[in-house]
């Protein structure tokens, strides 16, 4: 009878257990669930579309108002160093030019007649320092009347292309206004606009590449010259220059203004990193955490990780370990040690 009893007791026990999992299991059913093993995960590429831009490029303008006579230039046209790209109408600066010539030469016989009476006492000290002070500013009023007159040709200041026109002929201009922009094509960069919320993709460990689209089966390695920080919330200005020494040959083929487009190549694993999706990151208390598959139980803990966010990966410095499988979607509605259904 003993014995009897000690099974019941036994088997009213184990009634009882399996009752009590059940209901925890039907309080906490699996949740479904995607995950990614970070063995899996390749090579990132982000990609953007860029311009190429001349390194080394001038927006000419005249020094001096008047009415366009020759404009001779078309956009795309290339002009040697010193070519005149433009005249304003000279006849009101040559006219000063040749009072001005008219007036020095007048000073300076003065001036010559005067020293030569003043070594023979025949003039007064100070008629001699008097011609002298007139012959000083008509020589400086003429050299400012001949570069004035100068200033009506518009020259290139070294070889390029004329890569954009601003005004038309016979227009009048004013000082300062710009007439062409004239660009290098021989020393080029890209540039592109890189989203606020990949900002720190700047500073990640990578390799860029650029490729135009007049060689799309070529991609050439560069590097980032600059950026800027624009407080109007329309990304960051990014200036990359092409360091491959394949792009040498094949330069003379690019002109300011080809399209590309930038890729950011950024390994899975560098320097113990890895990357991952955003959407597996969880905040809480102004930290950041991502859920870990256990296998063999199908249960999921918090672990704590420094991250990076940059658009829709993220880079993870610490808290993560190779092989470990993350939950890449539903992580806002897991708790600590709940059985989960990983979904294909």
């Amino acid at each position: 009878m003993p014995g009897r009893y000690c099974i019941l007791l036994l088997l009213a026990f184990r009634l009882i257990s399996c009752s009590r999992e059940q209901d925890t299991e039907s309080l906490y059913p699996p949740r479904p669930v995607r995950t990614v093993k970070i063995e899996s995960l390749e090579t990132t590429d982000k990609t953007y579309t860029g311009l190429a831009e001349a390194s080394q490029f001038s927006i000419l303008a005249f020094k001096i108002s008047g009415t366009l006579t020759e404009l001779n230039i078309k956009q795309g046209q290339w002009i040697p160093e010193g070519y005149i790209i433009a005249r304003i109408n000279p006849t009101d600066y040559k006219l000063k030019y040749q009072m001005a010539e008219t007036d020095y030469q007048t000073a300076r016989s003065i001036y010559e007649r005067t020293q030569r009476l003043l070594a023979l006492n025949a003039t007064a000290l100070q008629n001699a320092e008097i011609s002298q002070a007139d012959y000083i500013q008509a020589n400086s009023a003429v050299s400012i009347a001949g570069n004035t007159l100068a200033y009506t040709s518009l020259r290139a200041p070294f070889s390029g292309i004329i890569e954009q026109q601003y005004t038309e002929n016979y227009q009048q201009v004013a000082v300062g206004q710009a007439i062409v922009k004239l660009v290098n094509p021989t020393h080029l960069e890209v540039r592109f606009v890189l989203p606020e919320t990949a900002i720190d993709l700047i500073q990640q460990p990578k390799k860029i590449f650029v490729r135009f689209d007049t060689r799309k089966k070529q991609w050439f390695e560069a590097e980032v010259k600059e950026y800027v920080y624009s407080s109007e919330g329309s990304g960051i200005p990014v200036t990359l220059r092409i360091t491959d020494k394949n792009f040498h040959p094949v330069k003379d083929e690019i002109y300011p203004g080809f399209s590309c487009q930038v890729m950011f190549k950024i390994e899975n694993t560098i320097a113990d990193n890895f990357v991952i999706p955003a959407s597996a990151l969880y905040t809480r208390n102004h930290r950041t955490y991502i859920w870990v598959v256990n296998p063999e139980h199908k249960t999921v803990s918090l672990h704590p990780i420094e991250a990076v966010g940059f658009e829709d990966k993220a880079v993870v410095k610490s808290g993560l370990n190779s092989h470990d499988i993350i939950v890449t979607a539903g992580v806002n509605d897991l708790h600590e040690g709940q059985k989960v259904s990983i979904q294909k």
